[in-house]
């Protein structure tokens, strides 16, 4: 199509008759602002035509949709510009349907796309399966995170995500715990401080009971001093057991624990072993939760091992900010977290919503073997807790119990 200096549409040929659902008897020698004024819908094709025309030292090229009458397609058009030598005499349009293209382009993107996210699922679900303790875990939190960012639309939170960042901050819950594939089991699943160290103790238990019986068959010792001594075996014993499933470790029982580095037996060949060794005793000393120091570093080092697989993977721009959020998951606004010890405005807020998801999930969780469930109110009073430490981000928190998400796991 091609029109005159002062705007008049000056030829059209029958492929942009057809394209356009005009007829160019009617619209030759018409302005192009009135040829085309009948339909609101154009305005972005109209626009950029008239961009073009007030600005004819350069080739404009657009990707506009327009409709025809019937149906709105979308065109590709470039406008470049007539000159009889110096002087500008028109302009010519080249107009290009590329409805069918599009619409290829956009069913492929979603093809990749649903393709991309089955894979995250499949890998969250390989994770979780690996523990039986964990398996609720993720699809919990992503339960959670939706309804959560559902609550905030609804609400027309100045914080609401677009439907891009929903899809995005999703991914990056069903990916937070992809370094789970690189820590043990015997680590993710350890149920109490001493797990397969237990049987250890009970062998050797049973083996001092036995030394016992055999000191006093050799009048080494009286009957009294046997019983003695076994009674003694087994509240030790009594207290190792409870000491192994306890919660938290209160000072007079860490005490009573480090006592025990002090207990001993006389071996068959009249040596001194001690009753325990000190990985036992270190296993017991732990003040709270079930992992030593090296068992949790080892166990802390799944956020790495998260942002390092998620490196390894081009994302889409649209998702460019996932490994980043995914494996920031354990910092805290204090400095606190970890890998990287990040602090206040260097932990997105996105970063610290996924935070408080996890923390909670954790807290109300009925499927670990290493403690109980919380309720909902004392998880928040933990959670509060953390608020005024300046741990995790108390206006957040605030959103988040308001919007009662975590209904939808309990």
């Amino acid at each position: 199509m091609t029109f005159g200096r002062d705007g008049t549409v000056l030829y059209v040929n029958p492929a942009a008759e057809k394209i356009l659902n005009v007829k160019a008897d009617e619209i030759t020698k018409m302005k192009f602002a009135k040829a085309f004024i009948r339909y609101e819908e154009n305005d972005a094709f109209n626009q950029a035509i008239l961009d073009a025309a007030y600005a004819y030292d350069k080739m404009h090229e657009s990707l506009v949709p327009y409709f025809n009458g019937k149906n709105t397609r979308q065109l590709h058009i470039v406008c470049s510009f007539l000159k009889n030598e110096d002087e500008n005499v028109g302009g010519i349009v080249v107009i290009g349907d590329i409805t069918e293209l599009a619409e290829l382009k956009i069913k492929y993107a979603e093809q990749i796309t649903e393709l991309l996210n089955s894979l995250v699922r499949a890998l969250s679900t390989a994770i979780d399966e690996r523990s039986h303790y964990n398996a609720n875990h993720t699809k919990n939190m992503v339960r959670m995170g939706k309804a959560f960012l559902e609550w905030l639309e609804a609400a027309d939170n100045e914080w609401k995500f677009s439907e891009d960042e929903k899809r995005s901050f999703i991914m990056s819950v069903w990916l937070h715990d992809i370094g789970k594939l690189a820590v043990p089991l015997a680590v993710m699943d350890k149920a109490d401080r001493l797990a397969g160290r237990l049987d250890d103790i009970v062998h050797r238990f049973d083996r001092v009971r036995l030394l016992n019986k055999i000191a006093f068959l050799e009048n080494r010792c009286t009957l009294q001093e046997m019983q003695d001594n076994n009674k003694t075996l087994q509240d030790v014993f009594d207290f190792v057991c409870e000491v192994n499933k306890t919660g938290f470790m209160s000072d007079e029982k860490l005490s009573r624990v480090q006592a025990l580095s002090e207990l001993s037996y006389e071996d068959e060949d009249g040596s001194m072993k001690p009753l325990f060794t000190q990985e036992e005793l270190t296993a017991l000393s732990v003040r709270k939760g079930t992992l030593t120091a090296a068992e949790r570093e080892i166990m802390q080092s799944h956020a790495i091992v998260t942002g390092r697989i998620l490196s390894q993977v081009t994302f889409p721009d649209d998702y460019s900010k996932v490994p980043l959020w995914a494996s920031s998951h354990h910092e805290l606004l204090n400095g606190k977290g970890y890998p990287s010890h990040l602090t206040g405005k260097l932990i997105p807020d996105e970063v610290r919503l996924l935070t408080i998801l996890d923390i909670f999930e954790a807290l109300t969780a009925k499927d670990r073997p290493y403690k109980p469930p919380m309720s909902v109110d004392k998880a928040f009073a933990v959670l509060h807790s953390m608020a005024d430490e300046g741990a995790i981000d108390g206006n957040i928190l605030e959103l988040f119990e308001s919007s009662r998400a975590w209904e939808v796991i309990l």
